[in-house]
C-alpha cells in the first residue's frame, strides 16, 4: 500500500510538515500573495502542492527550502491517520517508511476563493538538519510562528493574534507579524489541531 493508492486519481496532492521548535509547533504565516480578508492571515504547516512528476517526500523537502531556507529530514510515523476535512479520523493504517503522520482531505474555508476539487495533504513529521538562519520570501511567507499545543487546538474555535502567541509562551521565530493581524489555521495546522484534540480526549477517557 502507498500514499497514492489512498488518494483519488482526480485529486490535487500536497505535503505539510509537522515541525517542533523548542517544544512548540512551528508554522508558516501566509505571505503577501495569498488572498485573505483584510487584517487576517492564515497559518499552516510548511509545505505545498506536489509538482507534476514529483513525489511527496521530494515535494516536502523542496517546499521546506523554498519557504524557510533550511533543509529538513523526514521521519517515519508508525501510524498514519486518514483524516476527513471536518477533523474526523476514518482509519488508521501502517505504511512503508517514511510514512506520513496523517493524510488529510483539506477544506479551504476562505470564502473569497472559488470552490476547487479535492486536495489531499500528506503530513510528515520532520526536523531541521542545520543551524542556518531562516530565510523568508515575504510574498510567500510573512513569518514563522511557534505556538503551544493548547493554543493550536484553541485556534479551531477562534482566531488568534500576536498577544495570544506571546502570552501562551509562543514566539515569532522569523519574519514579521503585525500586532493586530488575526490568524486562522489552514491545512496541516487544522489537521494537527484536530488530531491533538482527539488524542487528548482518548487519553482522558483511558485515564478515567
Amino acid at each position: 500500500m502507498s500514499i497514492n493508492s489512498l488518494i483519488p486519481d482526480n485529486s490535487e496532492k500536497g505535503t505539510g510538515l509537522i515541525l517542533e521548535y523548542r517544544d512548540l509547533y512551528l508554522f508558516q504565516v501566509s505571505g503577501r500573495k495569498h488572498r485573505t480578508e483584510t487584517g487576517e492571515r492564515f497559518f499552516a504547516g510548511i509545505g505545498g502542492h506536489c509538482e507534476e512528476g514529483e513525489g511527496f517526500i521530494q515535494a516536502a523537502k523542496r517546499e521546506a527550502v523554498e519557504e524557510t531556507g533550511k533543509t529538513v529530514e523526514i521521519t517515519h510515523s508508525a501510524r498514519t491517520d486518514i483524516v476527513q476535512s471536518n477533523g474526523g479520523v476514518v482509519d488508521t493504517i501502517e505504511l512503508p517508511s517514511p510514512a506520513p503522520r496523517m493524510i488529510y482531505k483539506m477544506l479551504d474555508r476562505r470564502k473569497s476563493l472559488p470552490e476547487k476539487g479535492p486536495y489531499f495533504i500528506a503530513c510528515f513529521n520532520a526536523y531541521f538538519t542545520d543551524d542556518a538562519p531562516f530565510e523568508l520570501d515575504p510574498e510567500e511567507v510573512s513569518a514563522l510562528i511557534a505556538i503551544p499545543e493548547e493554543l493550536l487546538c484553541g485556534s479551531l474555535e477562534r482566531k488568534i493574534g500576536l498577544e495570544d502567541i506571546l502570552s501562551s509562551g509562543g514566539e515569532i521565530v522569523a519574519g514579521y507579524l503585525e500586532a493586530r493581524t488575526m490568524l486562522f489555521p489552514l491545512g496541516t495546522a487544522v489537521a494537527l489541531a484536530n488530531l491533538l484534540k482527539r488524542d487528548k480526549g482518548l487519553s482522558e477517557v483511558d485515564y478515567d
